[in-house]
């Protein structure tokens, strides 16, 4: 039995399943995936709840993931750990948590694995096959190295089970027939909540507005499509193009998803989500443009705990 435990909304979860995917294909091929979203269903934030089902993902269960005894010490004490660098790093600035913690999660990760735990957030760690018969996985594992064998599997995967919706027919066909970029603005928590705000905002309206500028000499007669959590204070707030669409905002999240990496190419926020559009892209060809920070912690491409930077990559600085 494959476990994990679920955290984060849509662009996480899918970094999560796609980790697991990959791994059961590799290693147990015939054992059955479980998901356990208990920790996703506590939260009360927007946009926080079990989404892969609304894709055709036939490989999972939900359900409540389950520990041996053996595997529940160690996790117990991996928390702890987590627990006291987290109030080292609030007393002493000079401790960066997710630092301390990815070197943490690097040295114990062969002990761990043999037991059949799998634990890792930032960066990338060679995932090994454990002897052990229940295997969980904790953390987000953001790095494509995870699944790109995979990756067509993936896009066949993160499909919607859904038609496009009827009012967005137009909009898609547009997305289709043009030389369509994709444009991903993200806000809400990232200017609401003052600690996200802090750490994880790096993408202004002078970094789209840079972006715009830098693929208009890129890509040939561009029409750019705009998606944000917040489409009315960028349609008030922010300039772009004279052909330029917004979504309405209000799409559930799968047919969001599908008209952004149906786009040729992409100018992305630091968001998981928005990382996903691009990678599901079809477009071999596709122009990428990036943020060079992924946060305000020097997240930044040649740092070792970031391995979500795609090699091909535009960046602008942020």
């Amino acid at each position: 039995m494959i476990n994990k435990h679920v955290i984060g909304r849509l662009g996480n979860q899918m970094f999560q399943y796609a980790t697991v995917r990959a791994f059961q294909m590799k290693y147990y091929p015939n054992e059955k995936i479980i998901l356990d979203f208990s920790e996703v269903y506590s939260r009360d934030n927007v946009g926080y709840r079990e989404e892969l089902s609304n894709f055709r993902i036939e490989n999972f269960n939900c359900g409540k993931m389950k520990l041996n005894f053996l595997q529940k010490i160690l996790n117990f004490n991996l928390s702890i750990i987590k627990f006291n660098v987290l109030m080292f790093s609030k007393f002493n600035h000079s401790i960066n948590y997710n630092c301390s913690m990815y070197k943490i999660e690097k040295k114990i990760q062969g002990i761990f694995n043999k037991f059949g735990l799998y634990s890792f957030r930032l960066g990338y760690y060679q995932l090994k096959k454990s002897k052990a018969k229940n295997i969980c996985f904790f953390g987000t594992f953001e790095s494509a190295k995870y699944f790109d064998d995979i990756k067509e599997q993936l896009q066949k995967e993160f499909t919607p089970k859904f038609d496009v919706i009827a009012k967005n027919v137009a909009l898609y066909q547009k997305i289709k027939n043009t030389n369509s970029v994709c444009v991903t603005i993200r806000r809400g928590d990232f200017v609401s909540n003052e600690e996200y705000k802090k750490n994880l905002y790096v993408c202004t309206p002078e970094y789209f507005e840079k972006a715009i500028e830098k693929i208009k000499k890129i890509v040939p007669d561009p029409t750019f499509f705009i998606f944000s959590d917040d489409v009315e204070w960028c349609r008030k707030n922010m300039k772009f193009p004279q052909n330029t669409y917004f979504e309405s905002g209000t799409d559930p999240v799968w047919e969001k998803l599908r008209m952004m990496y149906t786009c040729k190419h992409f100018i992305i926020s630091n968001s998981t989500f928005s990382w996903w559009a691009q990678y599901l892209s079809r477009n071999d060809k596709k122009v990428v443009i990036a943020p060079s920070r992924w946060g305000n912690q020097s997240y930044k491409k040649s740092d070792e705990l970031i391995d979500i930077y795609q090699e091909d990559w535009i960046l602008i600085d942020v």
